[in-house]
């Protein structure tokens, strides 16, 4: 399938949906009138790493039993990060990134030395450049105050946020015009755990909720994501305004994720990697087009919604894509080891040509 031609599409769900309520229970299915887009998804088959664009698979390079994290493409330019962990669902270390097929070891490329501790978690790509957030461990460290640097990289070049005795993580990199914003965990030498954001190297706390996620961009400002109390909230940073989600009753809440669709200002709420459901803004969506009951990803765009579901039993893995609630493509496959699934889908990202 070398594009995907929805109006086209957009005939068949109308059939589809005269018969049936099931692509969203909650949630009017009239979509704009598409154009053509290309669509995106990073997963493994046969354990290589791999991306698909229009169900057209291409193994990247050096990719044997390492796992996508995270697609993006921007201006033809397609970039995927990638780990060694083994499960599909949860695990966000960037060990390696690939740039149109162009493997780099990231360790490398951010010049971390051997034998230190670090752990890399944010990715972002603006205007060709590209971003990396985490933290590292300070080999010759002043005092052991010093020992651990929360920081992020542009094309490699170091950015200092912040250095402490206790290690501290980040979230997500988001770029916003000139600005570089970091959601992080943070940790002083009294131990005192808070959460919030970096707006370049000045840090804002959020009053310490439970979990701070990613960032997503609308009309009406920036938009970060956090949990607190057993519910989402997000934060409007332009307008210093909290919006209440929804209740949050996944047992592990550690993989939240908020998206915009920027043709509309909606914005997109997961559990990434283990949800059933999502939200449109503050209502919950229950998808019922699919037997399959995990939400492993989501993509919006022109109000039409991209969607990765999956299923693991009988030691079986069963991915499929969704556009606007149709299966457009499929993968099967077996355990190798404790969670190890010889083929996943992971990522997903959307072009509009």
């Amino acid at each position: 399938m070398k594009k995907l031609l929805l109006p086209f599409l957009v005939l068949i769900l109308s059939l589809f949906n005269s018969c049936s309520n099931d692509l969203d229970t909650n949630e009017v299915t009239e979509k704009n009138t598409p154009q053509s887009y290309d669509v995106y998804v990073a997963g493994r088959e046969n354990s290589k790493a791999c991306f698909w664009k229009n169900n057209v698979k291409t193994d990247l390079t050096n990719g044997d039993n390492l796992l996508p994290i995270e697609i993006k493409v921007e201006n033809n330019n397609i970039y995927v990060t990638g780990s060694l962990g083994i499960n599909p669902v949860s695990y966000k270390s960037i060990q390696y990134f690939w740039k149109n097929n162009v493997k780099t070891e990231i360790k490398q490329y951010l010049s971390i030395q051997n034998n230190v501790q670090y752990d890399i978690t944010g990715f972002a790509v603006n205007n060709g450049d590209i971003y990396f957030a985490g933290y590292v461990e300070n080999p010759i460290p002043a005092s052991s105050l010093e020992r651990y640097e929360l920081c992020y990289w542009k094309n490699g070049v170091k950015t200092l946020l912040r250095k402490g005795q206790f290690i501290p993580s980040a979230e997500g990199v988001f770029i916003n015009g000139s600005d570089v914003y970091v959601s992080a965990l943070v940790v002083d030498n009294n131990q005192n755990i808070d959460r919030g954001y970096f707006k370049n190297t000045t840090y804002n706390s959020l009053n310490n909720p439970d979990y701070v996620f990613n960032f997503a961009k609308n009309n009406n400002g920036l938009h970060i994501l956090y949990k607190k109390n057993s519910k989402y909230y997000s934060k409007n940073i332009t307008t210093n305004t909290e919006t209440l989600i929804g209740d949050y009753t996944a047992s592990l809440p550690f993989y939240g994720k908020i998206v915009s669709d920027k043709s509309t200002n909606d914005l997109y709420t997961t559990y990434y990697g283990n949800g059933i459901s999502y939200f449109k803004n503050n209502t919950v969506i229950n998808p019922t087009f699919s037997a399959l009951p995990f939400i492993q990803d989501l993509f919006v765009l022109n109000n039409n919604i991209y969607m990765i579901k999956y299923n693991t039993q009988n030691s079986t893995y069963n991915g499929k894509v969704f556009i606007n609630g149709v299966e457009s493509q499929n993968i099967n496959s077996l355990q190798n080891g404790t969670i190890n699934y010889t083929g996943t889908f992971n990522s997903i990202h959307v072009v509009e040509n």
